[in-house]
């Protein structure tokens, strides 16, 4: 019968650990990874503008479509913390948005305007002129004029601007 130790030798000899130089570069690598990812997940203002500026276009494609399905004008207002959407009580080219009439965001339920419902991440807006949607969904001014120009809406921090075309009310 062989004895246990001659069994058990080979089994022992032929397992092999990580040698020193192998853990080194690792650790070296880790360290790397380190020095470069982690001040980039810090720092979450860029995140937070971007999210900003997602916000505020879903928020004009939804008061666009908003003013298509219910035939009448729906006006956005531009404020630091958020956008403020409401529409007109009645139907007609020539009606003003009525203050109680708020839309709610689908997301939460919540009106916009509310307090509560501001832009993600705490992003601001650089305060803009107002704007409207006719029923055809294009874009108006607060005076419900036609658009002449492009209209932008900037959020602070983030480069590229919301902007809102003439005649067709396409937000990009």
């Amino acid at each position: 019968m062989r004895s246990l130790s001659r069994v058990v030798r080979p089994v022992l000899r032929r397992q092999r650990g990580f040698t020193l130089v192998e853990l080194v570069i690792v650790l070296m690598l880790v360290g790397i990874v380190a020095v470069v990812a982690i001040p980039r997940l810090a720092n979450t203002s860029e995140f937070a503008a971007r999210g900003g500026r997602d916000f505020v276009g879903a928020a004009l494609r939804y008061a666009q479509k908003s003013a298509i399905a219910m035939r009448r004008n729906v006006c956005v207002t531009v404020v630091a913390t958020g956008l403020a959407i409401t529409y007109a009580g009645t139907a007609g080219a020539s009606q003003a948005c009525a203050a109680g009439n708020t839309i709610a965001n689908p997301a939460n339920g919540l009106p916009y305007g509310d307090p509560s419902n501001v832009l993600p991440g705490g992003a601001t807006l650089v305060a803009g002129p107002s704007l409207a949607f006719d029923a055809l969904g294009r874009p108006l001014t607060a005076a419900l004029a036609p658009l002449a120009a492009a209209q932008t809406i900037t959020v602070n921090g983030y480069a590229t601007p919301v902007t809102i075309e003439p005649e067709t009310g396409y937000v990009h």
